[in-house]
């Protein structure tokens, strides 16, 4: 199984090489275009790190029963869903998911595993549930960023569809309608 998903990660960085180092005979001049005009990247690595963060922390949620952490959990998905789907076809939003990937879910996969071991422990002393609740806290937070994050991803796409509703406006008024 462990084979199938490195020949999975190892065929997807390939075509991530091929398709940011293109050489110039792989491709013909009406592809060019089309690639510079559009961006699609629902199997990028980082996104494909993104799904399988979010496969983790759906772990730790079934795992953890605290009627605070399991909601922050359920909410972090949610929110890291939402990040994944907007950088498949926004470079800006892979961006923020890379510098997520590379510090942020790591740490907190980590911290998490800590919360589970320190629940199960059979005997818990005073520094052990204060860092469980420092770990809850942490966690809370983090959402509370990640969300900024989502509006700062989406904040270019607002701007956008504001341009094209002033041009549209524009239009109609100059036309006299």
């Amino acid at each position: 199984m462990a084979r199938d998903e490195d020949d999975f990660i190892f065929q997807k960085l390939r075509q991530n090489i091929q398709r940011n180092f293109p050489r110039e005979d792989d491709f013909n001049n009406n592809f060019n275009r089309h690639i510079e005009n559009t961006y699609s990247n629902k199997d990028s690595l980082i996104i494909l790190e993104t799904e399988r963060n979010i496969d983790k922390i759906k772990n730790f949620s079934q795992k953890i029963d605290d009627p605070e952490l399991t909601p922050a959990l359920k909410e972090m998905i949610s929110i890291l869903k939402e990040m994944a789907d907007y950088s498949k076809s926004n470079k800006e939003g892979e961006k923020k998911l890379e510098k997520i990937n590379e510090y942020h879910l790591p740490t907190a996969v980590k911290m998490l595993n800590s919360y589970i071991d320190f629940c199960n422990f059979p005997v818990k002393n005073a520094n052990m549930e204060k860092t469980a609740q420092e770990i809850e806290d942490v966690i809370i937070k983090l959402n509370g960023a990640l969300k900024k994050m989502l509006v700062e991803m989406n904040q270019n796409k607002l701007i956008d569809i504001n341009s094209d509703i002033d041009v549209l406006k524009n239009m109609l008024d100059k036309d006299g309608y």
